[in-house]
């Protein structure tokens, strides 16, 4: 059984994610001296998975701190938000005051002038 182009093709080409990967393990096999040390020493899994993990914490407290300072910000909007609302409903309460005073006159008025 042959497989079809499509096949092969998906089989010889390096995905987007390894790309990074491949290019080192190039480096270094061609970074190689004939008969010699390497020049550079291949990390260990264990070594490569400690790392890992320390960026993944630092990562999480980031986060952690990202999220508290959404939060943070959030409740201060919402309290600013309340403020605003009490200052507009006073507002709106003495404009109401004023309007009924208006009519008051004016309706005073009126009457004093209908004498």
């Amino acid at each position: 059984i042959i497989p079809s182009v499509s096949d092969t093709k998906a089989m010889l080409t390096t995905e987007s994610d390894k790309l990074d990967e491949e290019e080192e393990l190039y480096q270094f096999a061609s970074s190689r001296k004939v008969g010699d040390q390497p020049k550079e020493m291949i990390m260990k899994k264990t070594d490569r998975r400690a790392i890992v993990h320390e960026i993944e914490m630092h990562e999480d407290a980031l986060i952690g701190g990202m999220q508290q300072n959404f939060e943070l910000e959030l409740k201060e909007g919402r309290q600013h938000e309340e403020q605003i609302m009490r200052e507009m409903k006073t507002l709106h309460i003495e404009l109401l005051v004023v309007t009924l005073v208006c009519i008051g006159i004016s309706f005073a008025a009126l009457l004093y002038l209908k004498k």
